[in-house]
């Protein structure tokens, strides 16, 4: 996912901060109170920032990283102040926290997604650039450098080999997902660019059968259909079977990560699921709910690249003032003596599954079983995921919403 935020050196002058983002059950009830806290600010930040791009628009496929948009907004937040501060937090339901403990809550939230010990690969790094010859300030650099490890370094962003070096960071960092968050950096030239980068790919711990994929008819909204290559998978998954809408639960190997697909009931949308779901409702009734039942599960196989400029969902969630480039009004105080405001908020990202697993990566810029005896066995369930669904990534050992989509069209 890519953030971009500016920073105002004239009235006009915007420097921008670019964030690169990638992607537990049982154990979330034993973290420390702050890193609860952040994970549950964090997940009701998801849900918040899912529903708003719905909403703005309308029909398309999404899929967004949110720990990378919150991530980003938590490193420049070390350097907002006042209104600016105060509305940042509201939007990433962290108000009332602070500044320190948020800071210390990222740091070993990023260890423990760092330390998953199974084959997947999950990689989070954070970057961050300032024009040479007007440094950030000094607290500002290192409270993201001890916090979030994120690499400094000055970059000449009048020159557009600058948008070459941060390119090449965040094709690194994403394996070459994603290559192009800084294009269009150079015009005007930034002061500072913080960036955020997220890699996930994981195994299913048990993989569909190749022999089992087929075209299948998958319907649109507005009453057509497409033939989609269709994965199937029978045995025992952990399901829920909500209001309005089914749920599986899909481990990848070693079970510290998992995927979560919600498919609405025929005659519903992913909107109308979103609408009774929230970080308190996820954490506390839905994710708890799913149970240990045979079934058979039909899933879309597809590919996805997305991208979004978030300056618009963020203000109408409530982030209005850092957006303002009215001298004065955003203060970033913390970052520089000159005043800056942001520019952009900008997040691409790319999603795979197949039969053997998932491959997602994001990057985003800102500028300046539980299971018991059974008496009476359930049926098996089928869930056969023909029509638009919402989905999920999450670190089950921290509860932590890696990435989230709305798929209305699965496309190779």
């Amino acid at each position: 996912m890519n953030i971009s935020v500016n920073v105002i050196t004239n009235p006009r002058r915007l420097v921008p901060i670019v964030v690169v983002s990638f992607f537990v059950l049982g154990a979330f009830a034993a973290l420390p109170l702050d890193k609860r806290q952040l994970v549950s600010a964090n997940t009701g930040f998801a849900f918040k920032l899912l529903k708003q791009l719905a909403k703005d628009q309308p029909g398309a496929n999404i899929f967004i990283s949110p720990f990378g948009v919150s991530a980003v907004l938590q490193m420049a937040g070390n350097g907002a102040g006042g209104q600016t501060k105060t509305e940042m937090q509201q939007v990433l339901g962290a108000t009332g926290l602070p500044q320190n403990i948020l800071n210390e809550a990222n740091r070993d939230i990023n260890r423990s997604l760092a330390s998953t010990d199974t084959n997947n690969i999950l990689t989070i790094a954070n970057a961050l650039w300032y024009q040479a010859g007007i440094p950030a300030k000094p607290d500002f650099i290192s409270c993201n450098q001890q916090f979030f490890g994120a690499t400094v370094a000055p970059l000449d962003f009048t020159n557009d080999h600058s948008v070459d070096v941060i390119n090449t960071w965040a094709g690194e960092k994403t394996r070459g997902k994603i290559t192009h968050i800084a294009d269009g950096l150079t015009s005007p030239p930034p002061k500072l660019f913080l960036a955020n980068a997220v890699y996930f790919k994981g195994k299913w711990e048990d993989p569909f059968d190749k022999g089992g994929t087929k075209d299948r008819p998958f319907h649109l909204e507005g009453g057509n259909q497409k033939q989609v290559p269709m994965m199937e998978k029978t045995r025992r998954f952990a399901y829920r079977r909500g209001t309005g809408y089914q749920a599986v639960r899909l481990p990848y190997e070693g079970w510290d990560l998992a995927m979560y697909v919600f498919l609405p009931d025929p005659g519903s949308c992913p909107e109308k699921l979103l609408g009774i779901m929230d970080g308190d409702k996820w954490e506390q009734i839905t994710k708890p709910g799913f149970e240990d039942r045979e079934g058979t599960v039909v899933l879309p196989k597809f590919k996805l690249e997305y991208g979004v400029e978030l300056e618009q969902s963020l203000k109408s969630m409530g982030m209005k003032t850092a957006f303002d480039d009215r001298p004065g009004r955003a203060d970033f105080s913390g970052i520089s003596s000159r005043p800056l405001y942001i520019s952009e908020v900008r997040q691409r990202t790319f999603v795979e599954i197949n039969e053997e697993g998932t491959e997602a990566a994001a990057v985003t810029g800102m500028l300046n079983p539980v299971s018991g005896l059974e008496i009476d066995p359930l049926p098996p369930f089928q869930m056969i995921v023909d029509r638009p669904f919402l989905f999920l990534i999450a670190d089950e050992q921290t509860g932590t919403i890696l990435f989230v989509g709305i798929i209305r069209e699965p496309k190779s």
